[in-house]
This record gives C-alpha cells, structure tokens and sequence, in this order.
C-alpha cells in the first residue's frame, strides 16, 4: 500500500544520496565555524523499524521465509534519499488475527510523522509490504 504524503512531481534520475543535511542553522548562540546536523540512511531506516513495531499488528519488521532467503532478497527497510523527499519501503510480518489493511494504514502513518517529527525529514512516500502472516 503506498500513499504519497507530499504529492510533487515523478523521480528523475538523480542518484541516491547516503545522507541528508537536516539543518544547516541549529538554534541557540551562533557557532564560530558552520554546523551541519547529517543522518545517515541507517539512522532513518532505524527510526522506521522501531516506529513500526510499536504498531500492535505488527509481529516484526522482516522478509518472510527462511534466513538465507531474506539475506538474498535484501533488507526489510529500503530508505531512498531524494531532493523530494525521502521514500521509504518496509516489509511487515503482521500479528495472527490483525486487519491487514488496518495495521498497513496505521505503519504507514506512524511511520511518516516519526521520521518527521524525530529526524525533521520531509516524506515523500512510504509503502508497507505485508509479507506475511504469524511468526
């Protein structure tokens, strides 16, 4: 399920940064030399995996199956660093019982406000992969 939070224009094909400069003027008495405030992709894609599984549909934040499987495959939590926005994508193994479509809205929100309110980023998108059921 994807939902575009901030509606611009389609990706062109810049190349993906590692980081992005959040704030550049931080508060308080002026610094002798710049200060520039960096967080990396891992930074953000660990904000998101905590942020979703504080959502009580949601079992964990992984790829289904075996390990080898899920380590060939990639990681639960894809971070794309754009001059939009960030675009983020995360797989969720969901509890037994839950509202797929209940939980998938519910990460997708919480996800997006948490990397905005905790990192200052703006979002551009977030997509919640249900890839399975149960543990």
């Amino acid at each position: 399920m994807t939902t575009e939070l901030d509606p611009r224009t389609d990706l062109d094909a810049e190349a993906e940064h590692d980081a992005i400069v959040v704030d550049t003027e931080p508060a308080g008495p002026p610094a002798l030399a710049p200060v520039e405030l960096t967080v990396g992709q891992a930074v953000i894609a660990e904000v998101v995996r905590q942020t979703a599984l504080e959502i009580p549909e949601v079992l964990k934040v992984a790829r289904r199956g075996p390990p080898w499987r899920a380590a060939l495959a990639g990681p639960p939590v894809i971070v794309r660093v754009r001059p939009e926005g960030v675009e983020l994508e995360l797989r969720i193994i969901a509890r037994p019982g839950a509202d797929l479509v209940a939980a998938g809205r519910h990460v997708r929100n919480a996800v997006g406000l948490a990397v905005e309110r905790l990192l200052g980023l703006q979002v551009r998108s977030v997509t919640v992969l249900v890839d399975g059921v149960g543990g």
